[in-house]
């Protein structure tokens, strides 16, 4: 909006412009006094409404009852035409605000469409009828020469609106931006090229070769794409206007492919061409601005998707070495409190209580040994510091052999496992493969209530090996099934059970991934269990590869001790008919 003390200075200069630029056009005025081909004050006022406001009607209004008024008719006409000269605009610019995206309309393609069906094709009726049927009415045009008198006046209207309305906004809206100064001289080349385009086409240069009849307008357009591809839009919209310029004069002194035919229409279908230009270079300006955009856009979110890459990548990198620093940190009062249950083993008092509480110290020390384990577990295998020693594997016999050493420590003994395993390979590291499935049965023993039941099935499924631990505990909710990353099992807890970090299954899923495999929970939600399933590349038992390649070595033999045999049978053939021969 308009700051109060320029409100009027405004208001004076564009009521100085639209004076005289009425002018000029109705200086080009055959039909009717009234009535120009050119008219350019349709571009200014509507342009001046677009990036000014509403706030500026009363000087499009003024400036056009002036021009009328000293040009030809009545005080009434003028004020008519006045009337309809600015509802055309305020009509013009309302549509283009609502539906073209107002001053930004010749940015994408689309809407410079919409701004030239809406701004010229349509509004400017409202001018013509109005401006027409003001001057019939005062008895200063004959409602026989209406059609006539319309058609120019709307052709006009309909090219000031295309070809000045888009100058004037882009050089009002982006008069801040400078031109580079490293592309100066192909600027100029442009300004010259189409400068001597404009008067090869429209001038009499055509005419001593004898193609003035010739439809070369086409030859217009490269410049003008040019400039719309290379440049701003602005300048292609100052080219189209240069150019109408050049094409004006030249027509007037009956030259160009439209000299052909009388003043008026040859005016008009050059405004019709140069209208239609105007909207194709735009539009071209439109799509290729976009087209920056869009991958300025997609420049801006590759940066910050690297910085935010970055970013978590160093945050897992840290986190990674806080684990490290804190397993090695947590060892050592460890070793220290060991130690110290160890001397009050030996001489501490053996009552019922005393050995109660050892053990209990002793058991939780265990079990924060236990974890400290799993947290530079964790660290290593994220940092890559964990090779694996991968063999043939029965994951029947594995698992049975992990079972029945958690059942030694006695922590299954308020559980009733059930384990059924059928003989299946897979290339794993023994000793990692024995962690992944301690840690998925104390998990299961952690969240199943004493007399709870925990099966353990192991089989072969396509081309996987898949061991699958079951549990009739807690469940899981639905929004904490992604439990593998620290730390979400934090809410999943039973009364009277502890409640941990997670630790545990966020190595297991990295140890699983490590040998090329994938991990999946599954629960029904809370109270109805949970199962965990690990599925591994299966291969082909020891017991087949050591077979298969004694039936190779054997098959090499016998078909070395074949080949042999042939060939002394075929020599003692040969030497027996030789001696028949002979």
């Amino acid at each position: 909006m308009l700051a109060d003390r320029k409100y009027p200075l405004t208001l004076a200069a564009l009521f100085g412009l639209y004076v005289v630029a009425g002018k000029l056009g109705l200086s080009l005025a055959f039909v009717h006094a009234s009535a120009s081909p050119v008219w350019p004050p349709t571009g200014i006022a509507l342009a001046a409404l677009l990036t000014l406001g509403y706030r500026v009607w009363p000087a499009i209004f003024a400036g056009a009852f002036v021009v009328n008024i000293s040009t030809a008719g009545s005080v009434a006409t003028s004020l008519g035409i006045a009337a309809g000269n600015t509802l055309e605009g305020l009509l013009a610019a309302f549509l283009v605000d609502r539906y073209a995206n107002g001053a930004r309309a010749f940015d994408r393609s689309q809407d410079v469409f919409k701004f030239a069906g809406f701004a010229a094709l349509l509004s400017s009726t409202v001018s013509a009828t109005i401006g027409v049927a003001s001057l019939a009415l005062g008895g200063y045009a004959a409602w026989s020469d209406f059609d006539q008198i319309w058609l120019t006046w709307w052709l006009g209207d309909v090219s000031g609106a295309l070809i000045f309305a888009p100058l004037l906004v882009l050089w009002v809206r982006d008069w801040r931006s400078p031109l580079s100064r490293g592309r100066l001289l192909e600027v100029a080349a442009l300004w010259f090229t189409t400068t001597l385009i404009g008067l090869a086409v429209f001038g009499e240069g055509l005419a001593h070769f004898g193609l003035m009849t010739l439809p070369l307008t086409f030859l217009c357009t490269p410049p003008l794409v040019w400039a719309a591809v290379r440049f701003q839009q602005r300048e292609a919209a100052m080219l189209v206007a240069v150019l109408s310029g050049i094409a004006i004069w030249e027509t007037l002194r009956g030259f160009g492919p439209f000299a052909s035919a009388t003043a008026n229409e040859a005016l008009l279908l050059l405004q019709i061409f140069m209208g239609t230009v105007s909207v194709m270079v735009i539009s071209a300006g439109a799509l290729v601005e976009e087209r920056r955009l869009v991958e300025q856009e997609r420049e801006e979110l590759l940066v910050r998707a690297q910085t935010a890459r970055a970013e978590a990548e160093a945050a897992n990198r840290a986190k990674d070495e806080f684990l490290a620093m804190l397993g090695h940190e947590l060892r050592n009062p460890l070793a220290a409190i060991i130690s110290a249950v160890s001397v009050l083993d030996r001489i501490g008092q053996q009552d019922d209580v005393a050995v109660r509480a050892r053990g209990a110290i002793r058991h939780q020390i265990t079990h924060l040994g236990r974890l400290v384990d799993d947290l530079l577990d964790v660290a290593h295998v994220t940092s890559g510091h964990i090779v694996l020693a991968c063999e043939p594997v029965n994951l029947a016999t594995s698992v049975q052999r992990s079972v029945s050493n958690l059942a030694s420590t006695g922590r299954l003994e308020r559980h009733v496992v059930d384990v059924r395993a059928e003989p299946v390979w897979a290339s794993a590291d023994p000793t990692r493969l024995d962690q992944i499935v301690a840690n998925l049965l104390t998990n299961a023993i952690k969240y199943t209530s004493p007399g709870g039941t925990i099966c353990v099935r192991v089989g072969g499924q396509d081309d996987h090996a898949v061991i699958g631990v079951t549990d009739t505990g807690i469940g899981i909710p639905p929004t904490l099934l992604r439990i593998f990353d620290l730390p979400s099992q934090g809410e999943r807890r039973l009364d009277g059970a502890q409640e941990g970090l997670g630790v545990g299954l966020t190595l297991v899923r990295r140890l699983v991934e490590l040998h090329g495999g994938r991990v999946e929970v599954f629960s029904e939600g809370p109270g109805r269990g949970s199962e965990f399933v690990v599925r591994l590349p299966r291969v082909q038992p020891v017991e087949e590869i050591v077979s298969q390649s004694v039936l190779r070595v054997i098959g090499s033999v016998v078909s070395a001790k074949t080949g042999y045999a042939l060939l002394w049978i075929t020599l003692l053939v040969r030497f027996g008919g030789f001696v028949l021969n002979s």
